[in-house]
């Protein structure tokens, strides 16, 4: 299935929602998304990864890569995961490396929990 990139630049935070396949062949599109946003230099993002049906390792880098330049600026990275993705993060051992939430909810509660500290 195609990949389909939703973008919301809210106020607190944007969220980039992923819809379909992950893979080599769609990381071009998804690269240049990932670009718009660094560019933009939201202090927190939600990637949500809730209704993706495929990642395979060139997504997972990128994904790495924007949470490398989110940790390197002090910003706060969250992704929503489902079943799929959280087992190839646990398969990979990057489960750790990521602050993940079920829903959306949960993650944006991940930034108002932070804002209040």
């Amino acid at each position: 299935m195609p990949l389909t990139i939703q973008l919301d630049p809210g106020e607190s935070h944007w969220t980039l929602t992923l819809i379909g396949d992950l893979d080599y062949g769609e990381c071009a599109t998804f690269r240049m998304t990932i670009d718009r946003v660094l560019k933009d230099s939201p202090g927190s993002t939600i990637v949500d990864l809730s209704r993706l049906d495929y990642l395979d390792s060139s997504g997972l880098g990128l994904l790495l890569s924007l949470s490398k330049e989110y940790g390197a600026s002090g910003g706060r990275l969250v992704l929503v995961t489902n079943d799929a993705v959280d087992s190839i993060l646990d398969l990979t051992r990057l489960s750790g490396i990521f602050s993940t939430a079920s829903t959306l909810d949960e993650a944006q509660t991940m930034f108002e929990d932070t804002a209040g500290n």
